[in-house]
């Protein structure tokens, strides 16, 4: 009997049915989310409100994997891997989101799978994460376009930024976990034996080792004195590695950092470096500290952004805003001028590709900006008013 008349006998058609809607539902997400334009303060959610989206404006994306509650019939429970909930770890996201935003008015870009861990991890490898089932596998998949279209954003805009992939520990020692990808055995090692070839192309911040505001090394952004455990250390959060504490000694629990951490960071390529936090209970099971920790975890990002990536954060701040609707950046893509429609007077900033601002201007009375000399190539223009962003639009610059 030839496969087209077992499929017309049915014996197949449930199994290619659920296939074909997969792809279906996958490449419907793909396109719309390559195509959306991502308003900040809004939430976008994928199938069955399994995976959230929370949009933002800031060079910062927070993912978090293991702290859904969701646990429906049509997806069976995992046999494979662990299915340990990370407690309270949405909550505390969605609280940190809330103090960046207090602070600054502006948003980190938050995902979150509200699955339970047994039904999904979207911290592993497909396989391990969904144990082969067809509707996990779609929600695993909306996870990961979702950062990606999270980096994207990050990209266009500022050029590089930074993912913190955001966990919850049991360990027994009361201490934040930092994972750049390098294990306990390793940190233990000297600094000059850190500070090697080998070790800067192995982290998940080797875009950041490469370049960095403060020239620093790789031993010294994992437990130097502007190394992110020791900021929060100062803020009075124990963590590992830092200048306190180093490394993790012998015996000690830690962990490393996981797939979403190499896989989304700026290990094998890019300019979005990633960061795995694993919080003690200490800082996320009572709401009294978790807030406390999610005001000073909002404050050290901050400072961190501005002293290892960008000497002023907020020109690479971007806005989606009722204003932004109203203003059209044209034509594009451009040879020698552009127009402005919708302001009366504004100033410009162009950045390229990593960016580095190459070109400034104020707009004339007709709306009218000259680009000067700019090279053929990508860049972001960035509209401004006083010290306020309007917009921000990705441009091409085509002088053929």
């Amino acid at each position: 009997m030839t496969l087209i008349s077992r499929i017309l006998k049915g014996r197949y058609i449930n199994k290619l049915l659920i296939i074909a809607l997969q792809v279906i539902f996958s490449l419907l997400l793909y396109f719309n989310s390559s195509a959306q334009t991502y308003i900040p303060g809004n939430s976008y959610y994928g199938r069955n409100n399994y995976i959230e989206y929370l949009p933002g404006n800031l060079p910062l994306i927070i993912s978090i994997p293991h702290g859904g509650a969701l646990t429906p019939t049509e997806i069976p429970d995992r046999t494979c891997g662990k299915t340990v909930t990370d407690s309270y770890t949405t909550e505390l996201g969605m609280e940190i989101r809330d103090a960046i935003f207090n602070e600054t008015g502006y948003y980190p870009h938050l995902i979150i799978n509200h699955l339970k861990r047994k039904k999904l991890d979207p911290n592993r490898e497909v396989n391990e994460a969904t144990c082969g089932n067809e509707l996990a596998n779609i929600a695993w998949n909306e996870f990961h376009d979702f950062i990606g279209s999270a980096k994207t954003i990050v990209k266009n805009c500022s050029g590089k930024g930074l993912l913190i992939d955001l966990h919850g520990h049991g360990h027994t020692i009361q201490r934040l976990e930092l994972g750049y990808l390098l294990t306990a055995t390793q940190l233990r090692n000297s600094d000059t034996n850190l500070d090697t070839p080998d070790n800067e192309n192995t982290v998940s911040i080797r875009n950041l080792v490469s370049s960095n505001l403060t020239n620093s090394s790789l031993s010294e952004l994992l437990r130097g004195f502007y190394s992110l455990g020791t900021m929060f250390e100062e803020k009075g959060f124990p963590s590992v590695p830092s200048i306190d504490n180093p490394y993790p000694l012998v015996g000690q629990s830690y962990f490393s950092g996981g797939y979403n951490t190499k896989t989304h960071g700026s290990l094998s390529e890019g300019t979005i470096d990633a960061i795995q936090i694993e919080c003690n209970h200490d800082v996320r099971f009572v709401e009294s500290n978790r807030l406390n920790f999610a005001s000073n975890f909002a404050i050290i990002m901050l400072d961190y952004l501005s002293k290892h990536y960008f000497t002023d954060l907020r020109s690479h701040l971007s806005t989606n805003s009722a204003v932004e609707s109203v203003i059209q950046i044209y034509p594009n893509p451009v040879r020698n001028q552009i127009y402005i429609h919708g302001l009366k007077s504004s100033e410009i900033t162009i950045y390229n590709i990593l960016g580095i601002i190459v070109y400034t201007a104020k707009m004339d009375i007709e709306g009218k900006i000259k680009l000067g000399n700019l090279e053929n190539g990508i860049y972001i223009i960035s509209i401004s008013s006083g010290d306020k962003v309007l917009k921000r639009e990705r441009i091409i610059i085509n002088r053929k």
